[in-house]
């Protein structure tokens, strides 16, 4: 599956960076010749989850921004996936172990759609879900050393970040 997708549709690494805190980010900084530190305890601007699916064969990413995640918002997700982004093909999800892929309701949401086929990963292993290293390039080259205003201004950068970055890979 991983070499070529299956006839007639898409196969997709699927997670969610979940609550990501708006606030000055930073570590160690150098400033006129002496070091100084951000602090880790600091008032919080708002919260999102990311979530977003790649389709490993050509690369394009897709995301949306929530203010909360559980199994009916990653429902909401792989319904605008099925229907907006991939209205004709079938969609193969690679997913890892978290508790709301394993839930009732999205499980009775995946056994009614006739186009998803779900692709668990193994327990302990989600470092082998694709998705996950454009979350550490989010993290480390938007999020990091960074003191966004809005959780807004944050989302922005961050779209922009993953149109112009990383679906141009």
């Amino acid at each position: 599956m991983k070499e070529q997708p299956p006839p007639n549709s898409v196969v997709l690494s699927f997670d969610e960076k979940g609550k990501t805190p708006i606030k000055q980010y930073g570590g160690w900084k150098w400033t006129n010749e002496e070091y100084y530190r951000i602090p880790y305890a600091q008032k919080v601007k708002g919260l999102f989850d990311l979530f977003a699916a790649k389709n490993i064969h050509t690369g394009k990413r897709h995301h949306q921004f929530y203010t909360w995640k559980n199994s009916f918002i990653v429902i909401d997700f792989v319904n605008w996936l099925l229907y907006t982004q991939y209205p004709e093909k079938d969609l193969y999800l690679i997913l890892d172990g978290w508790s709301a892929h394993k839930s009732k309701a999205f499980q009775a949401y995946a056994d009614l759609q006739p186009r998803l086929h779900l692709v668990p990963l193994p327990t302990c292993s989600s470092w082998m879900n694709d998705i996950e290293r454009d979350f550490s390039r989010i993290q480390r080259d938007v999020l990091d050393n960074s003191c966004f205003s809005s959780p807004k201004e944050a989302m922005n950068m961050i779209s922009a970040y993953i149109e112009k970055e990383l679906n141009s890979n």
